[in-house]
Parts: C-alpha cells; structure tokens; sequence
C-alpha cells in the first residue's frame, strides 16, 4: 500500500487558521477579528512583563479588561476596542522606552539633575 498526499483542496480544510498565518500579508487578506484580538492580548500581556510600575499590576488589568468584553459580537465595536488596544500597546512601549532611557541617562549620567 502506497501513501498518497492529501488533494489540495482537502489539505487545506485541515489546516484551520494556519493557512491564514502562513500566507502573504496582502491588505485583501486580514486575520478574523477573534485572532486579531488574542494576537493583540498576547503582545500585550508581553509588553505588561516590562511596565514601569509593578504596582500597578498591568497584567492583572489586561485580563479583566479582555474578559468584561468577551461578548462583544458586533464587528464595529470589536474594530474600535481592536484600535483602543492598538493605542494602549504604544503608550506602553512609550512607558517602557521612556523607564530605560532614564536608567541609561541615571547610570551615565549620575551627577545630572532631570531636564
């Protein structure tokens, strides 16, 4: 008995959503809200290891804000909650980047005051 591949057509109902993230970005082809919203979760829940201020427990927050929205079903809230989580993620490096200058500026800089 010979192995015989799978018909194209057949392969890719198979694949599920990889397919998608496997193939060319093109502005046709975006990823469904749902994925979009756990890929924006995961990058934000990466970035929340480095917040400045490990008191304001970031994480934390991104889970209870990500869980109070699970229902939303409408497409325009999800894109407008899609692009408010867009903005977080930049304010964010912004805090990151802004925690490590001021580190490097302290550890070369010792003698000088803030500008």
């Amino acid at each position: 008995m010979s192995f015989r591949p799978f018909p194209s057509a057949l392969k890719q109902t198979y694949r599920g959503y990889a397919s998608i993230l496997k193939t060319p970005t093109e502005a046709s082809v975006e990823l469904p809200l749902r994925l979009q919203a756990i890929k924006l979760y995961k990058e934000l829940h990466r970035l929340g290891r480095d917040y400045p201020d490990p008191k304001y427990d970031f994480n934390k927050r991104l889970r209870r804000a990500f869980e109070k929205n699970a229902k939303v079903t409408d497409p325009t809230q999800l894109k407008k909650q899609l692009e408010l989580g867009e903005h977080i993620k930049k304010e964010v490096i912004a805090l990151i980047s802004l925690k490590k200058f001021r580190h490097l500026r302290r550890t070369y800089h010792p003698n000088e005051g803030p500008r």
